[in-house]
């Protein structure tokens, strides 16, 4: 027998495991699209960074996501831009992003081959803090602890 998920029980779980580990943060790294484990995530987040590409495909989906998380008053809603090109002008494309979906964006990651060939043998940030890549998670950890 199918059922659907139970907000109040996932709701409960989220809170007993915060507890439990005494966690400051509890991140939720849900799959792309709108499946209903990702909605219910959504409307239980104090805070929902999408991270997006800077591709026509993912823009279109990124739309439904934050139109989603606006119903569901979702109380602080950023963007998080991975895998842009080095040749581009981050500053305007960060404009454009930001007018288009009316939400701030944090940063803006440049596509890394570094951050590829480390092929998950480590911690980027760590090894690596000086990249530019690492900088720009740096950025979204401080804006996160700050919130």
């Amino acid at each position: 027998m199918l059922r659907g998920y139970d907000v109040a029980l996932l709701d409960d779980g989220y809170r007993d495991l915060i507890d439990r580990l005494k966690l400051d943060f509890l991140f939720i790294d849900t799959h792309p699209g709108l499946n209903e484990e990702t909605v219910l995530s959504i409307g239980l987040s104090d805070m929902l960074i999408i991270i997006l590409r800077p591709d026509n495909q993912d823009m279109l989906g990124s739309v439904v996501t934050v139109d989603v998380a606006r119903k569901l008053d979702v109380p602080n809603l950023y963007l998080l831009v991975n895998k842009a090109l080095t040749s581009y002008d981050f500053d305007d494309m960060k404009r454009q992003i930001e007018a288009r979906f009316e939400a701030p964006v944090l940063t803006i990651l440049p596509l890394s081959e570094d951050v590829v060939r480390l092929a998950s043998d480590g911690i980027f940030a760590l090894l690596y803090p000086d990249h530019p890549w690492s900088q720009g998670i740096a950025k979204v950890a401080d804006y996160v602890l700050a919130v």
